[in-house]
């Protein structure tokens, strides 16, 4: 799987590579929310700089929007950093934020273009 997470000290960090289908989404979105930590957890930061593509189609965005609608039931006040430079990562990104945005009314959702940008929000 081209990903990984990592539990920091006020968050989860997930770096994805090459070519990320949903599933994998969706797993690392399971890890995250299965784990005990994430009630503590203040942000979520989603690192694709090294993505090459997603092989994810606007349905399936849609879709890991509404499990994301599902989790913000329970785990309020999340900080949500995407990063990615890539055009058409960027407008997968927002197209995920705006189906967010719809019904989630307690996370922050921010895109960026590098992790130095989104770790300085997060600080802020």
């Amino acid at each position: 799987m081209p990903f990984e997470n990592t539990w920091e000290d006020r968050g989860y960090y997930s770096r994805f590579w090459g070519i990320v289908p949903e599933w994998e989404i969706d797993v690392m979105n399971r890890e995250f929310s299965d784990d005990p930590r994430c009630d503590t957890a203040r942000y979520q930061i989603f690192d694709g700089t090294d993505i090459e593509a997603f092989a994810v189609t606007e349905r399936e965005i849609k879709k890991i929007a509404s499990n994301d609608i599902g989790v913000e039931s329970y785990l309020k006040n999340i900080s949500v950093a995407l990063v990615g430079s890539k055009p058409e990562i960027k407008a997968a990104y927002q197209q995920y934020v705006e189906t967010c945005q719809k019904v989630n009314k307690t996370w922050t959702f921010r895109i960026f273009d590098t992790l130095a940008e989104a770790r300085q929000w997060l600080q802020a």
